[in-house]
């Protein structure tokens, strides 16, 4: 299925990488670790150029990758992959930005 979308609508288009995710997904449960991650990892600028760092999709490549580097015995914090200070520059979005409001005079919380 993923080569045929790959084929017909090109590796940058959001049905190619959804299907692209869930064949790394198969391959991963499988323990293919190293071709599960590789397919991951070239997804993931097509995603991001495609759809931005910030979309779902790219975010759920990069935790799938995240989860792959954690659970594979070859992965290592150190890896390439991931530039820390460029995942600590952007933002969580499953973080409440929420902020609270200064208490006036004679106000309590």
């Amino acid at each position: 299925v993923y080569a045929k979308m790959v084929a017909t609508l090109g590796v940058s288009h959001q049905r190619t990488l959804l299907n692209g995710n869930n064949l790394a997904n198969s391959l991963l449960s499988l323990e293919l670790w190293v071709d599960g991650i590789a397919l991951l990892r070239d997804l993931l600028p097509a995603a991001r150029q495609l759809l931005g760092s910030n979309s779902n999709i790219a975010l759920l490549i990069s935790k799938n990758i995240a989860l792959a580097l954690d659970q594979s015995p070859e992965g290592t914090r150190d890896d390439p992959a991931f530039d820390s200070h460029a995942t600590l520059r952007r933002r969580d979005p499953f973080q409440c930005q929420h902020r609270r409001r200064p208490a006036r005079s004679g106000e309590h919380h």
